[in-house]
């Protein structure tokens, strides 16, 4: 008791100049708590033997004398048993428990602190990682990508973590609404990617800092070399912003690579959830490959399971919707819905782009 007395004593002229870690502030207010508890059970077993309280009085005593309660039911009426409460409760005791009260209090102000500006390590699991800040509007693209992610049934529960350089001040508000955390540093580094708990993430994202810089690869690939050396369980996602880079970005341990398109977070999110049809959706995006194509053909009355057939046997493309006659677009519709528009969507391949005769004719054409 007396060395752990004497290094808190030691300490407290220039401890008010340290910004105590959390680690050190609980370990403060352990040694505090500890030598309450010792100088209460000495009190406790002093009423005992000099004022002959009962064990139940003596800590009702000691603990209503520690509190500042004093209910005055039990009181010491010995000199000896007066002195021994002044000296250990009243000029020790009673100063100790408020400290520790002081110390708790601080400790949830750091704390809170800590958190807002991304310096807390939270210990998660099974959650999102999101690497880096886009360059332009990040805020903003990350409070849509976080919206969608909780607009999502399957991912809707996942906290969500972000390791990046900004926000020094924390999180926009609007951002830290969604549940979505900040850890403040550049990735670089085994330690910094542990500090996100990278180890037990379900998913790993890897945004591109500039969508329109190709030297963004050149730092997508840093981070996804240093991911691959940890051997990380996690479904890991990269933006390339050069499609020649993303064979590399593979190599280099990327489950899924996708265009910045900044406009749709939501590639991001379907690339979570189905792999795969995010490559699908983002072919829709540019003109080569598989694109969706407009033909303005007259559709009389028939089912659209029937339509549709035709269509795929008669190798014109993939019926996606069609604009009925009050000019409503329908999507997908059920194969035994009857349909019946002047506008019909196909998905057709770029070197491979129907007549529209031929698709007239095919529309037109029953059984």
């Amino acid at each position: 008791m007396l060395k752990i007395s004497q290094r808190i004593w030691r300490r407290r002229r220039h401890e008010r100049y340290i910004d105590l870690t959390g680690t050190d502030r609980k370990r403060k207010i352990a040694e505090l708590f500890v030598v309450l508890i010792i100088l209460a059970f000495v009190h406790l077993i002093s009423m005992m033997m000099l004022e002959g309280f009962s064990f139940e009085d003596a800590i009702w005593f000691t603990m209503t004398t520690i509190t500042t309660v004093g209910y005055g039911d039990v009181q010491a009426n010995s000199l000896p048993g007066r002195l021994v409460t002044i000296l250990l409760m009243y000029l020790f005791g009673i100063f100790l428990l408020a400290q520790i009260v002081g110390e708790v209090i601080d400790y949830r102000i750091d704390m809170k602190e800590r958190k807002r500006k991304g310096l807390w390590s939270w210990n998660m699991k099974n959650h999102i990682v999101i690497i880096n800040t886009p360059d332009t509007d990040g805020a903003r693209y990350l409070q849509a990508l976080a919206e969608q992610i909780r607009k999502t049934v399957s991912l809707e529960d996942y906290p969500i973590q972000i390791l990046s350089p900004n926000y020094p001040d924390g999180l926009p508000t609007e951002l830290a609404s969604l549940g979505v955390v900040l850890r403040q540093g550049q990735p670089e580094g085994r330690a910094k990617m542990t500090e996100v708990d990278i180890e037990n993430a379900a998913f790993i994202i890897v945004l591109a800092f500039d969508a329109n810089d190709y030297r963004s690869d050149s730092l997508t690939l840093d981070v996804l070399d240093q991911l691959e050396q940890l051997d990380l369980p996690g479904y890991i996602i990269a933006e390339g912003v050069q499609d020649e880079n993303r064979s590399r970005l593979r190599a280099h341990g990327a489950d899924a690579v996708l265009r910045p398109i900044r406009a749709y977070p939501e590639l991001l999110v379907r690339a979570m959830v189905a792999p795969g049809t995010e490559t699908i959706l983002e072919d829709l995006f540019q003109h080569q490959g598989a694109h969706p194509r407009r033909y303005e053909v007259e559709i009389p009355a028939q089912k659209w399971g029937e339509m549709a057939a035709r269509i795929v046997l008669n190798g014109l493309g993939t019926p996606l919707g069609y604009i009925d006659r009050a000019n409503n677009l329908i999507t997908n519709p059920d194969a035994a819905e009857l349909v019946d528009g002047s506008v019909l969507f196909l998905l057709v391949n770029h070197n491979r782009i129907p007549d529209i005769k031929l698709v007239e004719q095919c529309v037109t054409e029953k059984g």
